[in-house]
């Protein structure tokens, strides 16, 4: 019997809002966001007839280019490892395929918030003889993401709350109460910016490049409903 008390009370409940007069506005926030965190890989790459000498020389390069770049004392830096692999080289000469020994790589990804000073990194790496580079890509930390999330969280929901004053005024009525509320939060994959990456034959030049990158588009919709009255 209290089961169907309860059920037929819910079902009130639905039914009754449906009723309630309602509107519906969209509120939208879109923001332009500098990207406070950088990264860039560099590939250490070996070959030898000894395979342990391979793979020595290029841990003993990222090695190297890892104490290197620590000594710089960037802020909020990131070192990992990846890539890392070790297969034998074969080439086809004189119509036979002739061993030519082991090739060893690994790569060491940096990220820093100082990406003024990825040229910096740079420089270290061409001097352990690290030349192969990837592109720069710049993005927003965890932290940054977060709190421009919860900023244009509120914009999005002035926005909606002045439609649909403004639409009151209008019309003659005032809104009330919110009776529902869906959100699609948008933001950008990281950039990447390449032209950066030129100057790494010249090392005079690489450490006073100026780093020129894009601001990041934050964006988030909402639609909300408001009872009126």
């Amino acid at each position: 019997m209290n089961f169907f008390i309860l059920t037929f009370l819910l079902s009130f409940s639905v039914l009754a809002s449906k009723d309630i007069p309602q509107i519906q506005v969209q509120g939208n926030c879109e923001v332009k966001v500098i990207p406070d965190r950088g990264r860039i890989t560099f590939l250490a790459e070996n070959q030898s007839k000894d395979q342990k000498e391979a793979v020595k020389k290029t841990t003993e390069q990222i090695n190297d280019l890892k104490e290197a770049i620590e000594e710089l004392k960037l802020k909020n830096l990131e070192l990992n490892n990846s890539a890392y692999a070790v297969y034998p080289v074969r080439e086809w000469e004189k119509e036979k395929v002739i061993e030519k020994g082991f090739r060893a790589t690994l790569s060491l990804e940096v990220t820093t918030s100082e990406i003024s000073r990825i040229g910096e990194a740079m420089m270290k790496a061409s001097k352990v003889g690290i030349t192969n580079v990837g592109e720069l890509q710049t993005f927003l930390s965890l932290e940054k993401s977060q709190d421009e999330y919860l900023k244009c969280l509120d914009i999005a929901a002035d926005d909606a709350k002045n439609k649909a004053v403004q639409i009151g005024k209008k019309l003659g009525f005032t809104i009330g109460n919110v009776i529902s509320l869906n959100e699609v939060p948008m933001t950008q994959p990281p950039t990447q910016i390449g032209a950066v990456m030129k100057a790494m034959s010249d090392e005079a030049s690489v450490g006073s490049t100026q780093i020129e990158y894009s601001s990041q588009k934050f964006a988030t919709n909402i639609q909300v409903t408001f009872s009126i009255q």
